[in-house]
């Protein structure tokens, strides 16, 4: 876990304690603070609003403002596995459902840019979190096989229409391990259940589960859906 001496360790771990095991990303984001909350959004909204993923000058520009600095919010951020930056350039790297780096699941927004999410389900979660039309272009990782989503007021087209999306994932190591590590490299597209199956027996450690078009879509909106409504601030987690 990377930390920030400038935040106090007992604040981190009170955030952390908050948090119940396999907690997903709107429930980390819940237990933000909100100056962190806040700094969290415009992150996020940096991904639609610049040129490409928010490097260290815009991370800096979305930080003005925060007494502490953009380095001990990161730090934060990251200690809750909500966005990781690239240490070498200080590009956000990571920040659910953004990927920071080219994927195999690139979202062309409708009137927006295109952007690369973390895995499958976070790219079928971006059109709802901002509400807006996209097309989903990605690859079967069994046999290459290129793999459509497009999603047209509020209907969604699979091509093939056979398409399947499995939920895997597999061990975190001793010192625990972030979802874009353990998790997003194992929920994938997958052209029909055959090409799914092959996938988990090519991967005997990892467990998965099998969705279907309408619970991934329902899946990722219940991932991302709300996650940049400005009517939902930070609140307890139950």
């Amino acid at each position: 876990m990377v930390t920030d001496p400038s935040i106090p360790s007992a604040a981190l771990d009170a955030m952390a304690g908050q948090l119940r095991p396999g907690a997903g990303v709107r429930q980390r984001q819940a237990v933000l603070p909100g100056p962190l909350w806040g700094f969290h959004q415009r992150l996020l909204q940096a991904f639609v609003t610049d040129a490409g993923p928010p490097d260290a000058a815009v991370v800096g520009r979305v930080a003005a403002g925060r007494e502490q600095g953009p380095q001990a919010d990161l730090a934060a951020l990251a200690a809750i596995d909500l966005v990781h930056v690239d240490p070498a350039t200080g590009a956000i790297r990571v920040a659910y459902p953004f990927s920071g780096r080219p994927t195999p699941y690139r979202v062309e927004l409708a009137g927006g840019p295109a952007v690369f999410a973390m895995c499958a389900i976070d790219a079928l979660g971006i059109p709802q979190m901002l509400d807006c039309d996209a097309h989903i272009s990605s690859t079967d990782p069994v046999g290459g096989q290129p793999i459509r989503v497009e999603v047209h007021d509020g209907v969604w087209r699979f091509v093939p229409e056979t398409t399947v999306v499995l939920e895997g994932r597999i061990a975190a190591g001793d010192g625990g391990g972030a979802v874009a590590d353990c998790c997003c490299p194992h929920i994938n597209f997958h052209i029909d259940r055959a090409a799914a199956e092959a996938y988990r027996r090519a991967h005997p450690g990892m467990t998965a589960m099998l969705l279907d078009q309408a619970e991934a879509v329902t899946a990722a909106g219940r991932a991302f859906g709300s996650l940049l409504n400005p009517s939902n601030p930070p609140e307890e987690v139950p």
